[in-house]
């Protein structure tokens, strides 16, 4: 009878905790429906590496684009592995949502993304892909107006790049929501596990406890930045798969979750327009400038923040270069004041130079060097969790010479 009771009050504390993970709010800011842009730039966010089931994905291609309108995305950049023969025909307007193709491609022990908005590269073999990658990865100072490639989860465990990086890369994915999830299972088991315990009542909380700074990847990025201009992306590696046991197929995350997590936000000077070449060329350019921010957008969408240095009666976007002159000042806006502890910060050549806890922040440029701004949080997690310090949002970096 006593062990019936111990069983009936577990189970009984379970079900509660169950309903208040449920009823769990993580966002440090409420999403609004028409969210303000602010100082003439257009924030546009969305998804940069995607798989569908023309390759590791388990969805078709109209169920990704469902998922991701579902989602309030921008933009989705489609990047299946090792597709050589890419169907360009769902490109364009999906309603209010921009569908591109690009692609991903197996290099040495590593993936490439590449986004070849312009030239559409035509590969037949893997083979042929290597040889032009070894080609365009090896021009330093190419020009990269057709097409962006970018090194995929560098520091993923079985895909870790080796030896020196190429002059030709243009960027690196600074977040990867599988490497992270990698690491959090490598680091602690039983904290994975507890986050997949909690997935079914509050997704977006499970995934925010195993989220850990990508402490490599920023440190690379820095250093790469040191050297020649690199951007920085978010990916989300979206597949909707986990793996199968049988014929059964595991599709954990969803498409929806993972677009839910962790994006990247184009700011523009005009409206995209809806005309699906002109704006796709608009976003390419952004990307290719570095002119975006990378967010957690689990905490909330910061759409409205904007970064930008202002000289005399001229401001520079993010991804700018420029030379340094007195006066300049690098100004930081968030949309709204977040309802967590914050911290927004700037980073020079990979050190920290100077912080505010103010929505509206305005930094002297005291020297030349390369200059990130990020945003942190200190958001209160359910018990056995607590409060901790998490990156909300990564800017690219302004380059001042």
């Amino acid at each position: 009878m006593r062990k019936i009771l111990v069983i009936s009050g577990v189970f009984f504390f379970l079900f509660v905790y169950g309903l208040y993970l449920a009823q769990y709010d993580v966002r440090i800011i409420q999403d609004e429906l028409d969210a303000p842009n602010l100082v003439d730039f257009y924030d546009y966010r969305g998804s940069t590496h995607v798989h569908t089931n023309e390759n590791l994905g388990s969805g078709s291609t109209a169920t990704v684009i469902t998922a991701a309108q579902d989602a309030g995305l921008d933009f989705l950049i489609l990047t299946d592995l090792n597709n050589f023969d890419r169907d360009f025909s769902p490109e364009g307007y999906h309603r209010k949502l921009l569908v591109v193709r690009g692609a991903s491609l197996s290099y040495l022990d590593s993936r490439i993304l590449v986004y070849d908005f312009e030239r559409r590269l035509q590969l037949d073999s893997l083979g042929q892909a290597q040889v032009l990658l070894a080609d365009l990865l090896s021009q330093s100072g190419r020009d990269a107006d057709q097409d962006l490639l970018v090194l995929a989860h560098p520091f993923k465990p079985g895909y870790r790049w080796k030896g020196a990086y190429p002059s030709g890369l243009d960027g690196i994915e600074v977040i990867n929501l599988k490497s992270i999830w990698q690491r959090a299972w490598l680091e602690s088991k039983v904290s994975f596990l507890w986050s997949l315990l909690v997935y079914p009542f509050n997704s977006q909380l499970a995934f925010l406890r195993m989220y850990a700074e990508p402490l490599e990847e920023l440190q690379l990025w820095d250093q790469l930045n040191k050297q020649r201009k690199t951007i920085g992306l978010a990916g989300s590696e979206a597949t909707a798969r986990t793996g199968s046991i049988g014929t059964f197929k595991m599709k954990f995350p969803s498409y929806a979750v993972s677009f839910s997590l962790v994006t990247n936000h184009v700011l523009l000077r005009s409206e995209l327009t809806g005309e699906p070449s002109s704006d796709r060329r608009k976003l390419f350019e952004a990307l290719n400038s570095g002119q975006f921010y990378m967010s957690l957008d689990i905490l909330g969408n910061p759409k409205g923040f904007t970064a930008y240095i202002e000289d005399g009666d001229k401001t520079w976007p993010i991804g700018s270069k420029l030379k340094r002159k007195a006066g300049q000042k690098l100004k930081v806006r968030l949309p709204r004041t977040p309802r967590a502890p914050f911290e927004t910060t700037l980073i020079r050549d990979g050190e920290l130079i100077a912080s505010s806890n103010s929505t509206e922040n305005e930094f002297e440029i005291r020297e030349a060097g390369v200059h990130r701004v990020i945003v942190r949080v200190i958001p209160t997690l359910p018990l056995p969790d607590g409060k901790r310090w998490i990156t909300w949002i990564y800017a690219n970096p302004f380059f001042i010479e």
